[in-house]
């Protein structure tokens, strides 16, 4: 109908916007030798055909945001979509948007006789940053885009300032990676998640190489650490062998010791794992690295990895009734079990299980933490408390968190020696977007997962000066995922949600926010009320019926205790 405007869909958008943190220092002679490292994106790549001749305004703006994912030339195809002047002055290098797929455009009126305005808008996820991070910034965009009749063909004029990329169209054109730093208090390696441009992918080991030199992600500040001193620098390109070692040549490491290198050498081999050929011969200053050692594979740093899921011979575990039950409904041993106490949560310590903590209900009526060995007493914790959320195990396993009333989280340190022993955590980032429901410790102790007022949120775990406080807080997919009612950690860098309404949703999500996928819901009856997850294990989810476990090479929901009806609660160690 003439004067209504009409929605299209557009084109994919792929964006490759990422900037080399580090350029490229000289060739070893060697003719034994292959050039891997990055050099400027785009530069082996072939830019699409400009527009057609006689193409409409309507379709060029749909073609030039599909060619502005062709970066070869400082965007060069995107330019030829462009009016001469704003080709000139067009700065695509001011940022990288990831929207939801598809984004509208519609027509409007043009400002000027002889101009025709298509406005483009949608949703906004958030920005990829230069070092590849992604940033959750979730809202919506609208954009218009004015086109003039130049030398009888229709152009653009007013680009806006840097590039934007539909989320699907980037997970399938960039490659995430985990540049791995340093846990300071366990020395052990945490992934830090990055996007690259999967092609070429001869390149994909010099980008990784160059964001593990300039440090950590701004998410997790504070909460890692690098062993690679400030300065480092590669000697040379990142190189192949024609036997099919990669060699790594860095200088600045001439004041660390043993230990540390072994550390560095570490952090390498499992940033670029699956991305360079095994196995890396790493140099410090054309010497080997670890003396005695240049040749490095996975293998070799098995001690440096982050902790994991549950012993296989360890089970899940359900609070029903007020009890602590296997998975099968027995009762188990101890006194959460046998009726000795009220349970209304509880988790067991990681990977064996063997520490129990345990909310209960109090003489008062009020809950109670109780925390100890799994059969055996369980003290009390000296907590006031209307409300407390479901406890949750630091990696150590001597150390359970729990939050008090939706608003002050409390760790308590066990030991043998003595009574528990209660500290503040300061949560006053996590607090300001609102109530905590619930708070979910990451395997390797870096970061929580938190529903805050029915959102989703992570931040970062962050030591100093012996102070425990959460960090950087991101709200992901916030407007994305329904209201949530429970979270819990798939793995390092997947969590698992389950919805609050009568609708069942279950969902994963990535730890930056950036993937998202739904889970199957059938034979799920609303509302959620609690989901449970574990490397190797099957996701558990707490329904208005019964428990039900999940994975993914299932259809359906499958029954563990049907028919029992609201109120359990079920749990992996922890």
């Amino acid at each position: 109908m003439r004067g209504r405007p009409v929605i299209v869909l557009l084109a994919a958008v792929f964006v490759v916007g990422l900037v080399t943190l580090a350029g490229c220092a000289a060739v070893p002679a060697s003719s034994d030798l292959q050039v891997v490292r990055s050099v400027p994106v785009g530069s082996r790549l072939v830019s699409p055909a400009g527009p057609e001749r006689g193409v409409d305004p309507f379709r060029l703006v749909r073609e030039f945001i599909g060619a502005t994912g062709s970066p070869g030339g400082g965007h060069a195809a995107a330019r030829a979509f462009l009016s001469r002047n704003a080709a000139a002055s067009w700065n695509d290098r001011a940022g990288l948007t990831v929207i939801e797929d598809a984004p509208g455009a519609a027509p409007q009126a043009g400002p000027t006789a002889g101009v025709r305005r298509i406005r483009v808008g949608g949703s906004r996820l958030g920005e990829l940053s230069a070092d590849g991070s992604f940033t959750p910034a979730a809202g919506t965009f609208s954009i218009p885009l004015d086109v003039v009749s130049e030398h009888g063909e229709w152009r653009i004029t007013n680009p806006p300032p840097g590039v934007l990329v539909e989320a699907g169209v980037l997970q399938r054109n960039y490659r995430q990676v985990r540049v791995c730093f340093v846990d300071p208090s366990r020395g052990t390696l945490v992934p830090d998640l990055r996007w690259v441009p999967a092609q070429p992918a001869s390149m994909l080991p010099g980008r990784v190489l160059d964001m593990l030199l300039a440090g950590p992600s701004a998410r997790l500040a504070g909460a890692v650490r690098s062993a690679i001193p400030e300065g480092t620098r590669p000697r040379s390109n990142v190189l192949v062998s024609r036997s099919g070692r990669t060699v790594i040549n860095l200088s600045g490491l001439d004041a660390l010791t043993e230990q540390q290198r072994r550390l560095v050498a570490a952090q390498i081999v499992g940033s670029l794992d699956g991305l360079a050929p095994a196995p890396l011969r790493l140099l410090a200053d054309g010497e080997p690295m670890v003396a005695g050692q240049a040749e490095w594979r996975l293998d070799d740093i098995a001690s440096y990895a982050t902790p994991t899921g549950p012993r296989p011979e360890v089970a899940g575990q359900v609070v029903l009734g007020g009890r602590l039950r296997g998975l099968d409904g027995a009762p188990v041993p101890g006194p959460a079990g046998t009726g000795q106490l009220t349970v209304l949560s509880a988790a067991r310590s990681n990977p064996g299980g063997e520490l129990l903590a345990a909310v209960v209900a109090g003489p008062d009526g009020h809950p109670q933490l109780r925390a100890g060995p799994s059969e055996g007493d369980l003290a009390a914790v000296p907590l006031d408390a209307v409300t407390m959320t479901r406890p949750t195990w630091r990696p150590s396993g001597t150390e359970v968190w729990t939050v008090i009333d939706g608003r002050t989280v409390v760790g308590v340190a066990l030991s043998g020696a003595g009574p528990p022993l209660a500290y503040p955590v300061d949560a006053t980032e996590l607090t300001r977007l609102g109530s905590i429901s619930q708070l979910r410790l990451s395997r390797d102790g870096v970061r929580v997962a938190a529903v805050i007022s029915g959102r989703l949120v992570v931040a970062a775990v962050v030591t100093a000066s012996g102070l425990v406080s959460l960090r950087h807080p991101q709200v992901l997919r916030d407007g994305g995922l329904p209201p949530i009612a429970s979270v819990d950690w798939a793995s390092p860098e997947v969590l698992v949600t389950a919805s609050a309404g009568p609708s069942p949703q279950v969902f994963s999500v990535s730890v930056d926010g950036l993937t998202l996928r739904q889970s199957s819901s059938t034979n799920l009856t609303g509302p959620l009320t609690d989901i449970v997850a574990a490397p190797g294990r099957d996701v558990l989810v707490a329904d208005a019926t019964g428990l039900w476990e999940y994975s993914d090479t299932q259809e359906v929901w499958e029954p563990l205790l049907g028919g029992v009806g609201p109120g359990s609660v079920p749990l992996y160690p922890g």
